[in-house]
């Protein structure tokens, strides 16, 4: 799975998560804050889900991968991508050096290969390959 794939399954599930997808419904609150990020960012498209419709299913599978990962992985993740907060705040927040930047690109990176590693583990378990347990490997 390379890097664009992951980014993609990440924002579907930032999305599914602030528009309130988890109960099978739509949350305004939800859907008004994301057409505002849209907007902050400099997307001006228009109408729900700026024309792209949200996986739910492929979302709750990130849902579940995401709450596997190690407690600043999804941090990082979901500060990044559903609170979308700066730069600046989430260096605090995770005690990552804010300069030179490439820092936070680091972190990032990892955090989202962290992410695609474990929905790879979890296809993987789906397709009855027998390397899996959902768990990270221990050490010794």
């Amino acid at each position: 799975m390379d890097r664009s794939e992951i980014r993609n399954r990440i924002e579907n599930w930032a999305a599914w998560s602030r528009g309130g997808m988890r109960t099978g419904g739509g949350c305004m609150t939800g859907t008004v804050c994301d057409s505002m990020r849209r907007a902050a960012l400099g997307d001006v498209s228009s109408g729900h889900g700026a024309g792209r419709k949200i996986d739910a299913a492929d979302a709750d599978l990130v849902e579940r991968a995401w709450k596997s990962l190690a407690p600043k992985h999804k941090e990082m993740l979901r500060w990044h991508y559903i609170r979308a907060a700066n730069l600046g705040m989430i260096c605090r927040r995770l005690g990552i050096k804010p300069r030179p930047t490439s820092i936070f690109d680091i972190e990032l990176a990892r955090a989202e290969a962290a992410l695609g590693g474990t929905l790879l583990q979890m296809s993987a378990c789906d397709h009855g390959v027998r390397i899996c347990a959902h768990a990270r490997p221990t050490s010794r």
